[in-house]
């Protein structure tokens, strides 16, 4: 009898401990994964937290509305390249219209047919918290065979140039991004500087692909699948390395 007493106690003494962590979790959840707006993720209420391993969220970066804050460069003996902000987006974003209506529009007119390539920056780098699986944006190609690339920096603050894929498609297209191994996004001893910082992309022109026009292309949609499992499962009483 005593000892079915004490396995009762027990078992009550767990279930409110699970309780109040969870609830301290919640509530430091902000400061650990980042100001990036969460629009979908693979951990629903059902999930059982106690045997998930990773928690990966689509984080959107970027969605445009403010394109006219964005840049581009190109070394000014090849040409002259122009960002703006204009209206439309792909179809499949159609559910969204009313709070999606713009896209990053790029203009680049060539003053001569070499290997060349542009820069397209923000207004400020993006860190993206936790551990990036990919990025994800909506591309316009004019089947060239330019070759796209995202420029990120790691944990470390190195620069990486990761190659997306030549942009030989007509319209609009999702294109996806894997984030390789190699670029590093954590150390296991320190878990406040996980993440990477998006920096922009670049494209490299094929010259064969120069023509004597302008080269456009349109950008939509920045979003990022990260596992962010430590962020929202690391200890609320745990000690923040940032100061």
């Amino acid at each position: 009898m005593k000892f079915k007493l004490f396995l009762l106690l027990v078992f009550f003494f767990i279930i409110t401990f699970q309780s109040v962590y969870s609830q301290q979790v919640g509530r430091s959840d902000i400061q650990r994964t980042g100001e990036n707006e969460v629009i979908n993720t693979n951990a629903k209420d059902t999930s059982d937290k106690r045997v998930a391993t990773e928690l990966v969220q689509t984080l959107l970066i970027d969605d445009f509305e403010s394109a006219g804050e964005w840049s581009s460069f190109i070394p000014r003996d090849y040409g002259i390249t122009t960002a703006i902000r204009r209206e439309g987006g792909p179809r499949e974003l159609e559910s969204i219209k009313d709070k999606n209506k713009y896209v990053l529009g790029i203009k680049v007119e060539f003053m001569r047919r070499d290997w060349s390539w542009i820069s397209v920056v923000p207004a400020k780098p993006t860190r993206i918290k936790g551990i990036t699986k990919s990025l994800n944006v909506w591309t316009v190609g004019r089947n060239y065979k330019h070759y796209l690339s995202i420029v990120l920096k790691d944990y470390l603050d190195k620069p990486k140039y990761i190659k997306a894929e030549k942009m030989i498609w007509v319209g609009w297209k999702l294109v996806t991004i894997n984030i390789p191994d190699t670029v590093e996004q954590e150390n296991y001893k320190i878990s406040e500087e996980r993440g990477i910082t998006f920096m922009g992309f670049r494209i490299d022109f094929e010259p064969e692909d120069i023509l004597g026009r302008p080269f456009y292309v349109y950008f939509d949609y920045l979003t990022a699948d990260t596992d962010l499992f430590s962020e929202k499962n690391q200890n609320p009483d745990d000690m923040m390395d940032n100061w």
